[in-house]
């Protein structure tokens, strides 16, 4: 038994100076969790550099181990890796925005691996697990580190982050809740996991799941106000066909970062007015944002510049450009730019917006050099008191989704969260190699190794339905694999294709998605362990309670997929119709199995 044999040690890095257990560190133990407490004993204020979990005993041959790491954010990838492989390559120019500490993340060395939030063991010999995440994730980003060799675990460190936040004479300070579970399906212990996260941070799990249309990946920044009043116009004549809720405006309406409300060239009578023409047509209005953003040519940037993160000398920090130009970040450490934040969502609930897509917020947590106001508040807290200003604001009734947001923190205050890159019009681009760039295969991987989060952490968000033919270089069996992807992993559905050169046939593909939103449940990747991106999908139909089988090839060559019906529990059914082809395949020894050519997917339901 893993659990039985990993022992901890644990300290506290403080001032640069480390603390063993004793007078000042103290390990506490719950019944699987974990947690340090450190008091500061030394008569002044002292800086909290970050606590520290050392884990040790386990002697399983380390080519038998496999991990799932977790990522830190929505984009960052999710999957499992194992012996003789190194980690994820992530681009440099973006590594700072996609892990929590760029500077020490290396995916050069074989056999070590990084994780945020959640990793689980897996010993390839007994089938066993063990999981070990944080169950509370509202003070403190947190890094997990793996080193295998021969032998065994070389390093299994789990440091959290203080962030230099100072900590008075005489106070108790206490890192996250680290949860130890351990059985003999891994993907369960994510799913138990989540649920625990879910409880201790008050997860917000909407019932129904928002259906829509954003303008985004049709139009991109270059959307206009007559390209929405055309799809909008569109759908409220087409509604019987395509009963969509939502509609959603994405970037491009707004002058510039910070100046969210104001009107534009390309939108030209401002926010306020396409959404009352929104919701006068008959559908929820929703808008895209980037609230922790602002440009330095916006109005804000001139009339507030003391909300923005700044350096230890005093000086505005520049992480970004944004189309060339500079961008600052609020700092959600102070009171008057979270007071600004509540105040633009409480306009823009008042405007009748009641859908709001949060994007680039992992940029309060990225700012290298950065100071906060708030000398006592981390990384986490500032991002969580930003996040917590606009749902003030928002109130209880908006759908917020996360974008591009630092997974732990947001628990409890989003009610849906993207779990993957953006989607795109193309497989792969050629020079793009990151685990978290934009591409098919990568939200794909993400979509079905983080399906334990829906309905436990919030609602995911796979990304938005491409089937259109113009303005498109997905080919027809890659266009089916996406739709065949969203089907069945489920969450948030939104289109956006320019419905008045949608091939009817095409559109098809979406109604087929609409009839049966979040179609699927208990849905999960059955070969988890076994490669970077799965390629057995199982799940159950809501509507019949039928088993279902997805069969997905995403890489360059042909690849024989094979399920044992036995293990997954469906061996009662001796013949499989592929939904796609209509073809009806025999079970054989208890296994179904079937050949994909690359790029390719297979829907499998039970033949009654």
């Amino acid at each position: 038994m893993m659990r039985e044999k990993l022992s901890w040690e644990v300290s506290v890095l403080a001032d640069g100076v480390r603390h063993s257990v004793g007078d000042a560190v103290e390990l506490r133990r719950g019944a699987n969790t974990l947690r340090i407490a450190f008091r500061n004993r030394s008569g002044r204020s002292v800086k909290l550099d970050g606590f520290q979990f050392d884990g040790s005993g386990i002697s399983i041959p380390g080519p038998r181990l496999r991990l799932y790491r977790e990522g830190w954010t929505a984009v960052a990838a999710a999957a499992t890796r194992r012996y003789g492989e190194r980690d994820f390559f992530i681009d440099p120019d973006y590594r700072r925005f996609a892990v929590v500490d760029a500077d020490d993340y290396n995916s050069d060395e074989p056999n070590c691996f990084q994780a945020e939030n959640v990793v689980v063991l897996n010993d390839s010999e007994s089938g066993l697990s063990l999981l070990a995440g944080f169950v509370t994730a509202a003070d403190y980003y947190n890094r997990f580190r793996i080193r295998l060799d021969e032998s065994g675990m070389r390093e299994f460190s789990i440091f959290v982050y203080g962030d230099g936040r100072e900590v008075a004479p005489g106070e108790t300070v206490l890192s996250e809740e680290l949860l130890i579970l351990e059985g003999p399906d891994g993907y369960a212990l994510l799913e138990q996991y989540a649920a625990c996260l879910g409880d201790r941070m008050k997860a917000r799990v909407p019932q129904s799941v928002p259906i829509g249309w954003c303008s985004w990946y049709y139009y991109y920044s270059r959307v206009t106000e007559n390209d929405v009043l055309e799809n909008l116009e569109w759908l409220r004549r087409h509604r019987t066909e395509l009963p969509l809720d939502y509609f959603q405006i994405d970037d491009g309406y707004q002058p510039a970062p910070g100046d969210w409300l104001m009107p534009s060239e390309q939108f030209p009578h401002g926010p306020k007015f396409i959404l009352e023409k929104i919701a006068e047509a008959g559908f929820r209005p929703g808008l895209w944002l980037a609230p922790f953003m602002v440009r330095s040519d916006s109005r804000l940037f001139r009339e507030h510049p003391e909300f923005l993160i700044r350096d230890a000398a005093g000086e505005i920090l520049y992480p970004i450009k944004w189309r060339g130009i500079d961008a600052a970040i609020l700092d959600c450490s102070r009171e008057d730019a979270c007071h600004w934040l509540r105040e633009l969502f409480a306009t823009l609930k008042e405007w009748g917006c009641t859908y709001a897509k949060l994007d680039f917020m992992m940029y309060e947590s990225c700012v290298t050099g950065g100071v906060f106001h708030d000398r006592r508040c981390t990384r986490a807290q500032a991002f969580r008191r930003g996040l917590q200003a606009i749902r003030d604001g928002a109130g209880e009734d908006m759908f917020i989704l996360g974008g591009t947001v630092v997974l732990g923190p947001c628990v409890g205050l989003l009610d849906g969260c993207r779990v993957g890159s953006d989607i795109t019009p193309y497989w792969r681009l050629e020079h793009q190699h990151g685990g978290e760039a934009p591409s098919v295969p990568n939200v794909c991987r993400n979509i079905i190794n983080r399906r334990y989060m829906h309905r436990r952490l919030w609602l995911n968000d796979p990304d938005v339905l491409i089937v259109r033919q113009d303005n498109n270089r997905l080919t027809e069996p890659e266009v089916l694999l996406w739709v065949s992807a969203l089907w069945l992993t489920g969450g948030l559905l939104l289109l956006s294709d320019r419905f008045a050169t949608l091939d009817p046939e095409r559109a098809g593909l979406a109604r087929l998605l609409l009839e049966e939103q979040d179609a699927f449940e208990a849905v999960r990747p059955v070969d988890f362990f076994e490669r970077e991106i799965p390629a057995v999908w199982s799940g159950v139909r809501r509507k019949d309670r039928k088993p279902v089988l997805g069969f997905f090839n995403l890489g360059e060559t042909p690849l024989a997929v094979s399920a044992d019906l036995e293990q997954l529990g469906t061996a009662e059914y001796p013949a499989w119709r592929e939904y796609w082809t209509g073809r009806v395949e025999r079970v054989s020894g208890k296994r179904l199995s079937a050949l994909l050519e690359p790029h390719c997917a297979m829907l499998f339901f039970p033949v009654s």
